[in-house]
């Protein structure tokens, strides 16, 4: 499938369940096989549960595809529905090797998506002429267009500043030794702020929910071996249980997370073990990893460490306390993870295979 019109834009009508819509796409010329296939996703992602409608963007990747959808949901009252609101999408498709820059700024990107999403409510309840619309979600596009280039010359420069590994561009692909990390946890227990704390050197202080996935990766050196770490952050939410799943397959590894000050975030990681350990009962060479996060916040601290290495023991998980805020013990945890990968795995199975 030919993707010459990326980035592409999205407006899509989710009031019917079995045939979403799109109402407008930019460019033009996008084919009409591609935009069903974006339609059904865009609809598929709300895991059946159409009374949901997640308040933040959600990143979902096609990796054969190798691009990602950036979508944001809302609702808009119509009178012509039953229960008086109708469901709506907005859809942004972009290059895969520009997903950190959505991942590390999207509190930021997720303004232009508010933006246009009150004035398609306003167009909508007015009656205004469709043109004006349209021309609305073109700025949007435009706008996601030139903001990622700037955020992407930005980040170049952060990235080289904070570089803490030795890191070298020249890795070729048949020398690198590529696992697939899963991450689970309750929401807002420091998931994604952990990944890009080890991938970015970046603490998302502006808290953004985890919804669907987010993937990062990061490559690195241990002794005379290249490693390139794929990070899935999957989301917590139990509306995304139904596709969670999904993204289990061919995972090298997991961590399970949770925050030293929430003492329910801890009771649920023997449930959170449990769905690990059903999927992987016949791959007894996953490697399991338990981080208790946020122990920067002394005062605030439950969840004991005497209790949380018992619990360790108990799943037989390898145990690390870490801080996203302050990075403290994150690399150490991703480097002994590392190790142990390279030590447990045999060299046919370093490549993984990808959803």
């Amino acid at each position: 499938m030919s993707l010459n019109f990326i980035p592409a834009i999205f407006y899509i009508n989710l009031d019917d369940v079995n045939e979403p819509k799109s109402v407008f796409w930019y460019p033009s010329d996008i084919p009409g096989e591609f935009r069903n296939l974006i339609e059904l996703k865009c609809n598929n992602l709300l895991s059946g549960d159409q009374a949901f409608i997640p308040e933040i963007l959600l990143i979902y990747p096609f990796k054969h595809l190798k691009i990602k959808i950036v979508i944001k949901y809302f609702e808009r009252e119509i009178t012509s529905q039953k229960n008086g609101t109708a469901k709506s999408a907005l859809a942004f498709l972009f290059n895969e090797k520009d997903d950190i820059i959505f991942y590390r700024y999207m509190s930021y990107i997720d303004k232009y998506f508010n933006e246009t999403t009150q004035k398609i409510i306003q167009f909508e309840e007015n009656n205004l002429d469709k043109e004006k619309l349209s021309e609305e979600i073109i700025i949007l596009c435009n706008n996601l267009c030139e903001t990622v280039d700037y955020l992407r010359s930005k980040s170049n420069i952060l990235i080289e500043a904070n570089e803490e590994y030795d890191i070298k561009e020249e890795i070729e692909e048949k020398d690198l030794k590529k696992f697939k990390v899963i991450i689970l946890g309750d929401p807002t227990v420091g998931k994604t702020s952990t990944v890009l704390k080890f991938t970015d050197n970046v603490f998302m202080r502006a808290y953004v929910p985890t919804m669907g996935l987010n993937i990062t990766q990061k490559r690195f050196y241990v002794q005379d071996d290249s490693v390139e770490l794929v990070l899935w952050d999957i989301g917590g939410q139990t509306k995304f249980e139904a596709i969670r799943k999904q993204f289990y397959e061919a995972a090298s590894a997991f961590i399970l997370i949770y925050d030293v000050t929430k003492p329910l975030s801890f009771a649920h990681i023997s449930n959170w073990h449990q769905d690990i350990d059903k999927y992987f009962v016949k791959n007894p060479q996953i490697e399991g990893y338990l981080i208790g996060n946020k122990i920067d916040l002394i005062k605030e601290r439950i969840v004991s460490q005497s209790d949380a290495i018992r619990l360790a023991k108990a799943l037989n998980v390898e145990y690390f306390e870490t801080s996203a805020l302050t990075g403290e013990n994150i690399e150490n945890c991703f480097k002994n993870l590392a190790y142990r990968l390279i030590d447990t795995h045999h060299e046919d199975s370093y490549q993984i295979s990808m959803i």
